[in-house]
């Protein structure tokens, strides 16, 4: 997830920088990059009530409007703004290919576990993996780098979308809403005009049959967050052969490094199962449904997008697991810090105790590891607090 005070300075910028009738202590603040947040919602309020609606917002502020929105409202007030950026003063963002130095956040007294790649599955690994001493924000660091498609093996990749406002919930895949999960049947889209209290929800015809991106062309107009006008009101689906040619290259260290400072998600995976399958960072569904689309995960918390192919948002306990000796819960997969991602239940269906902001936590046994969220979280893991590799996709 990308930090929030990032998102809001950013903004607040490009918009003091548009503006030329400041006064003195408006441009000294633009100088030292703080501009008011009242001139924010100024510059963005075109209904000029006060605050701003998710429709209001654009760019990087739009994408974590649901964060910063923390009495859910669906609005964000000048105190929401505020306190956002009060709360997340003391954390430097992690921008992008940017080598910021994090040797001085290493804490080496804390237990860390290699990477085992004998858990992943081999025949889903293009290549070899190899060992390779790569600068990670600053730090020669040895990773593994391997390549996958990205592409499940243990189970079906879909359904997503129904056909028609008859079919059942096997016809289809799984949508979320409030940390609870939804199955997507025909009913459900049908009345999805009731679900977000909205009139302008109409994803199907008269005749019952629902509109579907049923072809690569329609994929590529509904699956990126300006959807093609023309692709307003459908239910969103990517084949995994639309991308089947693309390339997923996983850098992530040999031997984590534990830091005492959490890092927010660049642009890429934030981990991997053991199928080479990515996970990636929540699902944007503010522009997804902002266009009264609707882009469902299938039962695996899975789909598909042009920028990475098949991916998951949501762990539901379809792949390769690796057994505790104990009543711990499985291991699902690395993240890309190189530390280990648990199940979310253990065996006797607990769930875990004193979780860090991350969704991690120490134990004797396995250091410092994660756990997975709820599948109607939109969210695996909330950020890393492991000194971060990286993935690129070519297509």
């Amino acid at each position: 997830m990308k930090n929030i005070a990032y998102i809001i300075l950013s903004v607040l910028l490009f918009i003091a920088c548009k503006s030329s009738n400041k006064n003195e202590n408006q441009q000294e603040e633009q100088r030292e990059g703080r501009p008011s947040v009242i001139q924010l919602i100024t510059e963005m309020d075109s209904n000029k009530d006060g605050k701003l609606s998710e429709n209001e917002t654009r760019g990087p502020l739009a994408d974590d409007f649901s964060k910063i929105d923390t009495n859910s409202d669906g609005f964000l007030s000048t105190d929401e703004l505020s306190s956002a950026l009060k709360n997340q003063e003391n954390r430097p963002p992690r921008r992008e290919n940017t080598p910021t130095d994090l040797s001085a956040e290493i804490n080496t007294t804390v237990k860390v576990i290699p990477v085992n790649t004998n858990y992943f599955i081999s025949e889903n690994i293009i290549g070899d993996i190899e060992k390779k001493t790569i600068n990670l924000n600053g730090i020669e660091t040895l990773c593994y780098v391997f390549k996958t498609n990205s592409i499940a093996t243990e189970h079906q990749m879909g359904p997503w979308c129904p056909r028609h406002i008859d079919d059942g919930m096997e016809k289809a895949g799984i949508w979320f809403k409030d940390d609870k999960v939804y199955d997507v049947s025909g009913h459900f889209i049908a009345n999805l005009d009731e679900f977000y209290s909205d009139d302008k929800w109409k994803v199907y015809r008269e005749d019952g049959t629902i509109r579907v991106t049923d072809t690569e062309e329609g994929c590529l107009a509904a699956a990126k967050p300006d959807v093609d006008e023309a692709y307003n009101n459908y239910c969103v689906e990517c084949l995994p052969e639309y991308f089947k040619d693309q390339v997923t290259t996983y850098t992530i260290p040999v031997t984590p490094k534990y830091l005492n400072t959490t890092q927010s998600f660049g642009g890429g995976g934030i981990g991997v199962a053991f199928n080479g399958v990515k996970y990636d960072p929540p699902a944007p569904t503010h522009a997804i449904l902002a266009a009264h689309t609707i882009a469902p995960l299938d039962d695996h918390g899975g789909h598909v997008n042009p920028h990475g192919g098949y991916h998951y948002h949501a762990v539901t306990g379809s792949t390769k697991k690796i057994e505790q000796t104990n009543t711990h819960s499985e291991l699902i997969g690395y993240a890309i810090d190189g530390f280990g991602i648990y199940a979310l239940l253990d065996k006797n269906g607990n769930k875990p105790t004193n979780l860090d902001e991350c969704g991690g936590h120490f134990d004797d046994e396995r250091g410092y590891h994660y756990h997975a969220g709820e599948p109607g979280g939109n969210q695996i893991i909330k950020c890393l607090h492991g000194l971060p590799g990286y993935t690129e996709v070519k297509e």
